[in-house]
């Protein structure tokens, strides 16, 4: 019995780590990166932002932190944000997809669900996306809405071939979705 042939470029594998000071600011929290191909071409663009960001030029980045993957050829994109999943609830709106992180997903009962949460593992093209939210700090919600805002976490994001990963948009985790207190 013959596998299935993966039609995606191996990507090279990929780590980068940023901590984010002051959360919690009403400032935006931008992070960039590019997934190569093996030859070194950048062949993804990596972005995240959060709701304060204000171009919505590719998307409407809302949340306390939201990552998109956009395919791109030189500086044109090719894709639409490749971590929804081909579902009509996560191609319907920009902020409905695990690459949308809100702060209420880091504590208590939300972190019984891992793909929504602190480790978020996406399938796709040809690789494992993983991203890892850790070292959260917490202190008072300056917007008056009482509890907990995070003030600092680590982002950390690891990009591996996958060749079994063959979906052209993130796969759908397993396990149980958590209620709508913890996502979207």
């Amino acid at each position: 019995m013959f596998g299935q042939v993966n039609p995606w470029p191996r990507v090279e594998p990929l780590r980068v780590v940023h901590t984010f000071l002051h959360a919690d600011s009403n400032s935006d929290l931008p992070f960039l990166t590019f997934i190569r191909n093996s030859a070194g071409v950048p062949i993804y663009k990596f972005e995240c932002h959060n709701g304060n960001y204000d171009d919505e030029s590719e998307m409407n980045f809302s949340g306390t932190f939201q990552c998109a993957l956009f395919g791109i050829k030189g500086n044109t994109l090719t894709t639409t944000n490749l971590l929804a999943a081909d579902t009509s609830n996560e191609l319907s709106t920009d902020w409905w997809n695990r690459g949308r992180m809100l702060s209420t997903q880091l504590r208590g009962k939300c972190l019984g669900y891992p793909e929504y949460s602190a480790d978020r593992h996406f399938r796709l093209r040809g690789m494992l996306l993983t991203m890892r939210f850790t070292h959260a700090q917490w202190g008072t919600d300056k917007n008056g809405q009482g509890g907990a805002a995070i003030t600092k976490f680590t982002f950390t994001l690891d990009v591996v071939p996958d060749r079994s990963a063959l979906s052209s948009r993130a796969e759908l985790p397993a396990g149980p979705k958590p209620p709508a207190s913890c996502y979207p």
